[in-house]
């Protein structure tokens, strides 16, 4: 139904929105909407400036705004013009171009519905983002990767890439995440296709408060059509009717017929289900107007078919059977053409075995006598034996060809294998030298202190008050030293072993009391006030109970780390329709602009002295980014410098639907 209406749109939204982003940052290439109306023109133009060219750069970036240009036109045209750019800005090394080129091609494969070679065009473009740092371009790499694995139906790697995209949105310095509506509504639809609902229904819920947010009437339309759609797959057609009536409102008011037809037609569904017969009729009768006018064929079916159950129901069996038909001639002549081809082949039979026939005939005519019929045997026997021949060389070229095939499968696997190998082995020496770097720096320093303390602590010399403070010190830093050694060792089994959760159901409140009356009497040293904002009920959620347990301990502790005396640290938790969301905030010293985003970063590092002057390692966070995603949960933080900082994460709640994905 209005599904297919809410996808075209926010793929104008990617490219429209994104794609202008990504222009920007290479400076010379701008496609603007109005651009976008006169095609034809601007192709014209385009193959004249490459004529004008004075610089291969130059040629590489208008090749590229041709194949673009070419989008949804001509998948030929615009794949051609994409390889043209990908040749020349690969002899010039010119690697932005590279990455566009790549990107154009991608494109171009996916229109023409080889989800392969788009997939491995995209993910030569996000390669090379990552390495320039074009982190706008990865984003939309990774929402392109998503939507290619959703029509590859591999929607366990979709929805890793929907969230590495939103991931990204969220890291942009945009108060309304105006960017992270695409890739929430994409993980939407793929709860949508996979039969989850109501986690289809709550990712649309968040994209609606961001278009909403923003005020995009059309977006704030698409997600109330996908909300609507769920609705009626779960049955509930009160609520269904609700968003559809606000949808038609908001595209009656912007002008939008195509999604008024949608409308329309989704009342009449909501109406039939809900015993309004005469609203259903009508429904399905203005959807089916306004349908024929856009020439929407699946809704023109959609519309019969109301109309047919609806009479059917209301006893007019003459006007169901008339829709009936109408419905049933229009499904017969989408498949006309396969008939046609059907009797095509037929007639083509049927010629060629009358032209045999004939053939027969005359030669038995023209057989007379024995040696005409030994002539015939001869040619028989040679027309066999070369029968045979051919046979047999089409078995060994067949066999030397799957041979071939085979031994390219094998080579194919093997650079695969060898290419992860490679990247896990990249992964391995950066873990490696963190560990060395830590262990050198922020390990051996507590550790040289604490042996220094305990030396000043031998001497004799010392009075008992001053005996009392250095054993207090020596304390501080063991405690700080333990926490440091219990990261260090978690995070490097995490990434070694690759360790895996144990999720159970359990109350989060009671993870949360437990840190707060660890961390209350060590925050009163320094002054700083800790509680836990009162929860009426319990927060069941599913997940590993001692991750989350660790994950809560160092977001915590770093609040204390960071707040000076008389500052608060609060913990709550509340739960969303498929998530309970805990959060950590503190009115402490905050967090740098220019330094935010290297937090949860693991190739930099970020770390810096307490209020009291505590180091830090900037590992916990790296851990608990590593232990919330093993928990199918997401982080983020939200911080201004001398105000003080939130930290957000989720985790699935106890017998919802998201646990099984």
């Amino acid at each position: 139904m209005f599904g297919l209406a809410t996808i075209r749109k926010l793929r104008l939204y990617t490219l429209c929105i994104i794609m202008h982003g990504i222009l920007a940052c290479i400076g010379n290439i701008i496609i603007s909407t109005s651009a976008c109306r006169a095609q034809t023109n601007n192709i014209n133009t385009q193959i004249k400036n490459l004529d004008k060219a004075k610089h291969d750069t130059d040629r590489v970036k208008i090749y590229y705004s041709i194949s673009r240009l070419y989008w949804s036109r001509n998948a030929d045209s615009a794949l051609l013009m994409a390889q043209k750019s990908l040749d020349l800005a690969k002899k010039i090394h010119y690697e932005k171009g590279i990455a566009l080129a790549y990107l154009a091609e991608g494109v171009a494969f996916g229109y023409k519905g080889r989800w392969p070679e788009a997939l491995n065009s995209h993910l030569q473009c996000l390669r090379i983002s990552e390495k320039l740092g074009m982190e706008g371009l990865s984003g939309n790499e990774y929402n392109n990767i998503a939507g290619l694995y959703t029509s590859m139906e591999d929607y366990s790697k979709a929805l890793y890439y929907s969230q590495k995209a939103y991931k990204i949105a969220m890291k942009q310095n945009d108060p309304a995440h105006e960017g992270t509506f695409s890739p929430l509504v994409n993980i939407g639809e793929i709860f949508k296709k996979k039969g989850l609902s109501d986690s289809a229904i709550a990712y649309n819920l968040k994209a609606l408060v961001i278009a909403k947010k923003v005020k995009d009437p059309v977006f704030t339309a698409a997600a109330m059509y996908n909300i609507a759609e769920n609705y009626i797959t779960k049955k509930e057609y009160r609520l269904a009717e609700g968003y559809l009536n606000k949808a038609l409102d908001i595209a009656q008011n912007a002008g939008d017929d195509e999604d008024v037809a949608y409308c329309h037609t989704g009342l009449a569904l909501t109406s039939y289900y809900t015993g309004k017969y005469n609203s259903s009729m009508l429904y399905a009768q203005k959807g089916l107007d306004e349908s024929r006018r856009s020439g929407i064929v699946e809704l023109i079916q959609t519309a019969y078919n109301v109309l047919y159950l609806t009479h059917q129901k209301m006893g007019n069996y003459e006007q169901a059977l008339y829709y009936r038909n109408l419905e049933v001639a229009l499904n017969d002549s989408l498949k006309t053409e396969q008939r046609l081809k059907t009797i095509r082949n037929m007639q083509s039979a049927y010629e060629l075995e009358k032209k045999e026939r004939q053939i027969d005939l005359l030669n038995k005519n023209k057989i007379i006598g024995q040696k005409e019929l030994e002539k015939v045997s001869l040619k028989r026997d040679i027309l066999t034996a070369g029968t045979i021949l051919l046979v047999l060389l089409a078995f060994i070229l067949l066999r030397n060809y799957m041979q071939k095939k085979k031994l390219s499968e094998q080579l194919a696997l093997q650079n695969k294998n060898i290419s992860e190998q490679n990247l896990h082995l990249e992964e391995l020496v950066h873990v490696k030298d963190r560990l060395f770097s830590i262990i050198g720096h922020d390990l051996r320093g507590p550790i040289h202190t604490i042996s220094h303390m305990m030396d000043i602590v031998k001497e004799k010399s010392l009075s008992e008050e001053e005996s009392d403070y250095w054993v207090e010190k020596i304390d501080e830093t063991l405690i700080i030293t333990s926490s440091l050694v219990e990261n260090l060792l978690y995070w490097a089994k995490s990434q070694l072993d690759g360790i895996q959760p144990n999720p159970a159901g359990f109350d989060v409140r009671k993870l949360i009391d437990q840190n707060v009356m660890l961390l209350k009497q060590r925050a009163a040293e320094k002054k700083v006030v800790v509680t836990s904002e009162e929860i009426a009920e319990p927060v069941m959620v599913f997940g590993d109970e001692t991750m989350i347990d660790i994950v809560i301990r160092n977001l915590l502790e770093n609040a204390v780390k960071f707040s000076k005396a008389g500052d608060h640290v609060t913990v709550t938790a509340e739960k969303s329709e498929a998530f309970a969301i805990l959060k950590i905030r503190d009115n402490g010293k905050g967090i740098p602009e220019e330094a935010q985003s290297k937090i949860f970063n693991k190739y930099t590092s970020y770390t810096t002295f307490g209020t009291a002057s505590e180091k830090g390692s900037g590992l916990g966070l790296l851990l608990c980014k590593e232990l919330v995603e093993r928990n199918n949960g997401t982080i983020w933080f939200e911080s201004k410098a001398g105000i003080g900082s939130t930290f957000y994460f989720t985790v699935p709640i106890e017998n919802e639907e998201l646990v099984a994905v």
